[in-house]
């Protein structure tokens, strides 16, 4: 916030006799240069100095406005009910690994023996079975075709501890096994995809879900999508996901799913990957599922530089199994409206630092003298705003909960990238405000006369850059992506010696992402605070001798020891060389006040006779301290507001009354 009082007393002068010699002194010094050069000098000087402070208080303003930014941003991208295509190739990018090449299907089912041993134990054999005369079945025109046989190549998408979720692609080839990792496009009969799945028909609201065979089957099923190459009913169309953005996928999939004991029925629903995340508790749960398609890739190939894919031989569809995947929040409006209100309310409590920065700004180019404060540093001394900047970035706890979903859609690692930065800005704010609230409690640590310091700014500064730095990067959401995905599995794949999750979910869902993102939080912001302290510290002894913050000082000043010094720990200017000595006594400046987290009101009348050409000082003017929350509202409606005191000849009075029913203008206030 911008400029402020400057002044250095002699022993045994007043305090008005002091500044008037300095305005004296100032005045011959300027006598005896040409007056426009001394205004431009002066104007110059003054603009120069605010620039620090301007820029901490965009800064400050932008932290403000931030969760109402994402809020709409968030909003916009559906992040409460959102549904987008998951983009899945056939790459090492996305997990794909060939797993076998030895697959005979004819109109029976597999050729018994022609699977190799890892590909068959990856389901037991009954369903294994099932799964091969389903194949047949749903690729008969595609078998007639190559004259009775299909060669089947058989890949896996993760199955690795790095990754943590698995399905098998099966991928059929009219006169050869096709590739997993294709470096060209590659003709194929067809393409299909491997799950498991739960019951989930209570809440869908597709009425093609087949709640009979999914609630008998209650320890799990398999799931087959499959594309047929000579299937004229499948057709590329265009997807419209939840965000507006868009993708072309295959019409008319076929979904089957298989019990353990080999019977199959068709399934439109699609439903799988059905997993439950508790970050803000249970009655804001984000449940999560798939429905799974086939993707045509003629758009994405070139956007994604692709080299290679399987196309179908005879419709030119380029193709690969994948799906849409969404999510849903539960009592999500009461979530939006806790956002709301908590972001109006701390622009409401942050208004009266702005209308002290604006009217310094007006000061600044009139050449008056105005207030000068960095808001960070007295934060600890707002707590209110504190506590409504921390609740109105709570949610982006859930937001990235929700986020990683959606790292291999559209958009899906800028959704990521805003939740983070929310997602700091709740452990920056709610950190000072768990310290101030401590601070606050440490009543018997208040004799001691000395606090440790710390900066409240580059405290700021360093968690808010360290951690998203480490958050903000593909690196990370991949990892929280996967870790979503690799939830305890309700019925998995046996893949390279050992089972992995492949589309059913106990119960219990999974872990929130910031249980493993914890050790970062605690670890950054320890580092960041102690670095504040250390810093500050270093310089408070480098500059002035001194290790702490020497508080005892305003036991004795009659404002501060009303309003009560931190106890232990501040990043307020509270040193004695921050104050004014005037003989035996220090005053405090009004720019402290303002950090304090209070403000100098006087009445309209007053202002104007000051203007007629008596000083303060000269009338002994009684400036009223307010809260600095309450300025805005002693301008509109003063009688609702309640001072704490007032300022006479320097030297405040404690007494807790109402304003009266005038005009009050605010004023940068004395000395005290």
């Amino acid at each position: 916030m911008v400029a402020v009082e400057t002044a250095y007393l002699a022993r045994g002068k007043s305090l008005s006799s002091v500044v008037s010699g300095q305005r004296r002194s100032l005045r011959s010094f300027n006598g005896t240069q040409p007056s426009s050069r001394r205004l431009s000098t002066l104007v110059h000087v003054r603009r120069s100095n605010i620039v620090p402070g301007l820029v901490m208080f965009a800064g400050t303003i932008g932290l403000v406005l931030l969760s109402i930014f994402l809020l709409v941003i968030l909003i916009s991208q559906g992040m409460f009910k959102r549904m987008a295509v998951t983009i899945n190739v056939q790459s090492t990018h996305s997990y794909w690994a060939p797993y076998g090449q030895s697959c005979h299907l004819t109109s029976d089912g597999f050729v018994p023996n022609s699977c190799d041993a890892d590909t068959a134990s990856v389901i037991p054999a009954t369903p294994f079975a099932s799964v091969g005369t389903t194949l047949a079945s749903q690729w008969a025109a595609e078998l007639t075709q190559a004259g009775g046989t299909l060669f089947v190549t058989t890949c896996v998408v993760g199955g690795t501890a790095d990754v943590g979720w698995t399905d098998l692609q099966f991928i059929a080839g009219y006169d050869y096994f096709p590739s997993c990792l294709p470096t060209a496009p590659q003709d194929v009969a067809g393409m299909a995809m491997l799950e498991t799945t739960v019951m989930d028909c209570q809440d869908t609201l597709s009425s093609d879900c087949n709640r009979q065979i999914r609630a008998e089957y209650t320890d799990g099923l398999y799931f087959l999508t499959l594309y047929a190459d000579l299937d004229t009913t499948m057709t590329a169309f265009v997807y419209t996901n939840s965000d507006g953005t868009t993708q072309k996928l295959v019409s008319n999939p076929k979904r089957t799913l298989i019990t353990g004991d080999g019977h199959t029925v068709p399934d439109d629903s699609g439903r799988d990957y059905i997993i439950t995340s508790r970050p803000l508790g249970s009655r804001y749960i984000v449940e999560s599922y798939c429905v799974t398609v086939i993707e045509e890739l003629s758009d994405l190939a070139a956007e994604m530089e692709l080299t290679g894919w399987s196309q179908g031989k005879h419709s030119k569809l380029s193709i690969v199994p994948g799906w849409t995947c969404g999510s849903e929040v539960s009592n999500a409006n009461e979530l939006i409206a806790l956002q709301i209100i908590f972001s109006l309310l701390s622009l409401w409590f942050f208004a009266g630092d702005i209308f002290i920065t604006i009217e310094g700004l007006r000061g600044v180019f009139k050449g008056a003298p105005v207030l000068k404060y960095t808001v960070l540093s007295g934060l600890e001394r707002r707590k209110l705003l504190l506590l409504c900047l921390t609740v109105a970035s709570m949610p982006g706890l859930l937001y990235m909960d929700v986020a990683r979903i959606y790292y291999f859609s559209t958009n899906g690692l800028k959704i990521w990238t805003l939740s983070a930065v929310l997602t700091v800005t709740f452990f920056t704010f709610g950190f000072l405000l768990a310290l101030s609230v401590l601070d606050m409690l440490m009543i018997f640590l208040r004799s001691r006369g000395f606090c440790v310091g710390y900066s409240a700014p580059l405290f700021v500064l360093l968690s808010i850059v360290s951690l998203s730095a480490q958050w903000c990067t593909a690196a990370v959401c991949l990892n929280a992506y996967n870790s979503f995905y690799a939830a305890p599995a309700f019925l998995g794949f046996w893949v390279d010696n050992a089972t992995w999750p492949s589309g059913s979910y106990e119960a219990a869902g999974t872990p929130p992402v910031m249980i493993a993102l914890s050790s970062s939080v605690v670890n950054t912001l320890g580092v960041c605070f102690t670095t504040s302290i250390a810093i500050s510290t270093a310089y408070r002894r480098l500059v002035f001798q001194q290790w702490f913050v020497d508080t005892s000082w305003c036991q004795s000043n009659s404002l501060l020891h009303h309003i009560h010094v931190p106890n232990f720990i501040t990043a307020l200017p509270l040193e004695p060389f921050n104050g004014i000595r005037m003989g035996n006594k220090m005053y405090c400046k009004p720019s402290t006040i303002a950090l304090m987290g209070y403000a100098a009101v006087m009445k309209q009348t007053d202002v104007c006779e000051e203007r007629q050409g008596r000083t303060q000082s000269d009338m002994h003017v009684t400036t009223t301290i307010i809260g600095v929350y309450d300025i805005l509202l002693a301008r509109l409606r003063p009688s609702w507001v309640k001072s704490i005191g007032h300022i006479e000849h320097h030297q405040f009075t404690a007494h807790a009354v109402r304003l009266e029913k005038t005009t009050y203008v605010h004023t940068r206030g004395n000395c005290v």
